[in-house]
Protein backbone atom coordinates (compact mmCIF):
# COMPACT_ATOMS: atom_id res chain seq x y z
CA UNK A 1 0.00 0.00 0.00
CA UNK A 2 1.60 3.50 -0.75
CA UNK A 3 2.06 6.01 2.05
CA UNK A 4 2.08 10.02 2.07
CA UNK A 5 5.79 11.04 2.14
CA UNK A 6 6.76 12.26 5.45
CA UNK A 7 8.11 15.71 4.28
CA UNK A 8 4.27 16.48 2.89
CA UNK A 9 3.19 16.62 7.08
CA UNK A 10 -0.48 15.15 6.25
CA UNK A 11 -2.06 12.57 8.55
CA UNK A 12 -5.14 10.20 7.55
CA UNK A 13 -8.82 10.36 9.36
CA UNK A 14 -10.84 7.10 9.00
CA UNK A 15 -14.97 8.11 7.92
CA UNK A 16 -17.66 6.67 8.40
CA UNK A 17 -18.49 5.79 4.61
CA UNK A 18 -14.93 3.73 4.98
CA UNK A 19 -13.03 6.46 2.83
CA UNK A 20 -10.15 8.23 4.10
CA UNK A 21 -10.05 11.78 4.48
CA UNK A 22 -6.13 13.25 4.27
CA UNK A 23 -5.71 16.15 6.20
CA UNK A 24 -2.69 18.69 7.30
CA UNK A 25 -2.16 22.20 9.13
CA UNK A 26 -2.32 25.37 7.41
CA UNK A 27 0.22 28.23 8.38
CA UNK A 28 -1.72 29.27 11.34
CA UNK A 29 -1.83 25.76 12.66
CA UNK A 30 -5.50 24.64 11.77
CA UNK A 31 -6.29 21.31 9.96
CA UNK A 32 -7.78 21.37 6.86
CA UNK A 33 -9.26 18.33 4.49
CA UNK A 34 -6.69 18.30 1.86
CA UNK A 35 -8.47 15.30 -0.13
CA UNK A 36 -10.78 12.18 0.34
CA UNK A 37 -9.97 9.10 -1.16
CA UNK A 38 -12.00 6.95 -3.29
CA UNK A 39 -11.44 3.84 -1.60
CA UNK A 40 -10.35 2.65 2.28
CA UNK A 41 -7.23 3.39 2.03
CA UNK A 42 -4.40 5.13 -0.31
CA UNK A 43 -3.61 4.83 -3.68
CA UNK A 44 -0.80 5.50 -6.16
CA UNK A 45 -3.53 7.96 -7.78
CA UNK A 46 -3.88 9.38 -4.69
CA UNK A 47 -0.10 10.43 -4.42
CA UNK A 48 0.21 11.34 -7.97
CA UNK A 49 -2.64 13.86 -7.78
CA UNK A 50 -1.64 15.54 -4.34
CA UNK A 51 2.25 15.73 -6.05
CA UNK A 52 0.82 17.49 -9.07
CA UNK A 53 -1.52 19.76 -7.39
CA UNK A 54 1.35 21.01 -5.01
CA UNK A 55 2.65 24.54 -6.05
CA UNK A 56 6.09 24.63 -4.23
CA UNK A 57 7.08 21.80 -6.57
CA UNK A 58 6.36 24.10 -9.47
CA UNK A 59 10.00 24.92 -11.10
CA UNK A 60 7.61 27.69 -12.54
CA UNK A 61 4.56 28.36 -10.30
CA UNK A 62 2.77 30.56 -12.71
CA UNK A 63 3.30 28.24 -15.17
CA UNK A 64 2.58 24.83 -13.34
CA UNK A 65 -0.84 26.14 -11.81
CA UNK A 66 -1.88 26.96 -15.31
CA UNK A 67 -1.07 23.47 -16.45
CA UNK A 68 -2.42 21.68 -13.10
CA UNK A 69 -5.89 23.85 -14.43
CA UNK A 70 -5.72 23.31 -17.75
CA UNK A 71 -5.22 19.22 -16.99
CA UNK A 72 -8.26 19.57 -14.72
CA UNK A 73 -10.51 20.96 -17.09
CA UNK A 74 -9.16 19.00 -19.77
CA UNK A 75 -10.44 15.88 -17.88
CA UNK A 76 -13.91 17.04 -17.06
CA UNK A 77 -14.07 17.68 -20.97
CA UNK A 78 -13.09 14.14 -21.84
CA UNK A 79 -14.99 12.53 -18.98
CA UNK A 80 -18.35 14.19 -19.95
CA UNK A 81 -17.36 13.71 -24.16
CA UNK A 82 -17.28 9.74 -22.76
CA UNK A 83 -20.51 9.95 -21.41
CA UNK A 84 -22.24 11.60 -24.42
CA UNK A 85 -20.76 8.74 -26.95
CA UNK A 86 -22.02 6.54 -23.80
CA UNK A 87 -25.62 7.71 -24.09
CA UNK A 88 -25.56 8.05 -28.16
CA UNK A 89 -24.83 4.24 -28.20
CA UNK A 90 -27.65 3.73 -26.01
CA UNK A 91 -29.86 5.48 -28.09
CA UNK A 92 -28.47 3.32 -31.07
CA UNK A 93 -28.94 0.19 -29.24
CA UNK A 94 -32.60 1.02 -27.90
CA UNK A 95 -33.80 2.58 -31.67
CA UNK A 96 -32.15 -0.72 -33.29
CA UNK A 97 -35.96 -2.66 -32.86
CA UNK A 98 -38.23 0.66 -33.43
CA UNK A 99 -35.96 0.85 -37.06
CA UNK A 100 -35.85 -2.97 -37.78
CA UNK A 101 -39.53 -3.59 -37.24
CA UNK A 102 -40.45 -0.87 -39.56
CA UNK A 103 -38.40 -2.09 -42.42
CA UNK A 104 -39.24 -5.51 -42.06
CA UNK A 105 -43.27 -4.70 -43.32
CA UNK A 106 -44.31 -6.78 -45.92
CA UNK A 107 -43.78 -5.23 -49.53
CA UNK A 108 -41.35 -2.71 -47.98
CA UNK A 109 -38.35 -2.26 -50.17
CA UNK A 110 -35.31 0.07 -49.65
CA UNK A 111 -32.70 0.70 -52.15
CA UNK A 112 -31.04 2.79 -55.17
CA UNK A 113 -29.82 0.23 -57.52
CA UNK A 114 -31.41 -0.03 -61.25
CA UNK A 115 -32.98 -3.35 -60.54
CA UNK A 116 -34.77 -1.55 -57.75
CA UNK A 117 -35.90 1.51 -59.81
CA UNK A 118 -36.90 -0.71 -62.68
CA UNK A 119 -38.94 -2.77 -60.44
CA UNK A 120 -40.86 0.67 -58.93
CA UNK A 121 -41.72 1.57 -61.79
CA UNK A 122 -42.86 -1.37 -63.22
CA UNK A 123 -45.04 -1.72 -60.24
CA UNK A 124 -45.55 1.99 -59.32
CA UNK A 125 -44.84 3.42 -62.44
CA UNK A 126 -48.25 2.99 -63.92
CA UNK A 127 -50.40 4.44 -61.16
CA UNK A 128 -48.54 7.87 -61.12
CA UNK A 129 -49.57 8.60 -65.00
CA UNK A 130 -45.98 6.92 -66.31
Amino acid sequence: MPELPSSWGLKTRKREDGKLDIVGKDDLGSEYKVRTTDTAEITERDIVELKDADRESYADKDKGAREFCSKIMNHGKQREAAREEAFMDELMEASGPVVHAGLERKGLTVGSTSAYRRGWEQAFGNERGN
